[in-house]
């Protein structure tokens, strides 16, 4: 009986297997972020991310994200709206319409040194709701996923000047994002960048993500390469500056 229900087993995922199809994909994403410290512990972050495929060269997604971020102690607590349009999944298929998303996001990060390393274990839930017809706007008519998604990333200390300041970091993470319909798994995400602070106000980061991620509702999936190009800007407020 064993026997035969580890068959079956194993026939269901080779069939499974059989029926999905893997797409390799190169892509390049571009990056401004900034982050206007208002207190202390409390801080505005606001990003635009332009995201391409190498060849053909066919717009992916255009991503903005706001959130506000409060510091307690280790923890760090943020919330805040995401407005994405994806245009192609397929390059070669090209597009006709971008689909449009709204996403309030809420998240909680924790970070503790190990000797010279940072690690950061974060949470963030996305409410998903994207854009359903092209008749009309998301704001009409649209569909809800929840999204869970769990990161655990080092920091590690590469360079540091004679003032004692860290001026270059190397950052390794990896992410898991899984929904609450459909297809439970979205996406894993490998990542590895290199951050290069020039000053107390800009720092470029350069990296590689690696994306394995289940298309939503069907057994496809994408097999994504991703270098990735950041500028990170910092601003003060007066009342950031005070002990």
């Amino acid at each position: 009986m064993k026997k035969v229900f580890l068959v079956g087993f194993l026939l269901k995922i080779t069939l499974a297997v059989g029926q999905s199809v893997v797409y390799p994909q190169a892509l390049y994403w571009i990056r401004y972020q900034n982050q206007l410290n208002i207190t202390p512990k409390f801080y505005w972050i606001n990003e635009i991310d332009n995201r391409r495929f190498f060849d053909p060269s066919v717009e992916n997604q255009l991503i903005m994200h706001s959130r506000v971020h409060y510091l307690k102690d280790r923890w760090a607590f943020g919330a805040g709206l995401t407005f994405s349009w994806i245009y192609s999944q397929i390059p070669e298929n090209g597009y006709s319409h971008s689909i449009a998303e709204v996403r309030p996001v809420i998240e909680g990060a924790y970070e503790f040194p190990v000797r010279k390393v940072l690690i950061q274990q974060r949470l963030r839930i996305d409410n998903r709701f994207i854009e359903e017809s092209q008749d009309q706007s998301v704001w009409e008519d649209s569909f809800y996923i929840f999204r869970f998604r769990y990161r655990l990333m080092a920091r590690i200390p590469l360079k540091v000047n004679d003032d004692g300041v860290t001026t270059i970091w190397l950052r390794l993470s990896e992410e898991i994002m899984l929904n609450n319909k459909e297809n439970t798994f979205d996406q894993n995400r490998l990542y590895a960048s290199t951050e290069f602070v020039l000053n107390k106000k800009l720092t470029l980061e350069t990296g590689y993500i690696y994306i394995y991620q289940q298309r939503f509702g069907t057994e496809d999936f994408f097999s994504r390469h991703v270098v990735r190009f950041s500028i990170i800007h910092y601003l003060w407020l007066k009342s950031a500056l005070r002990d």
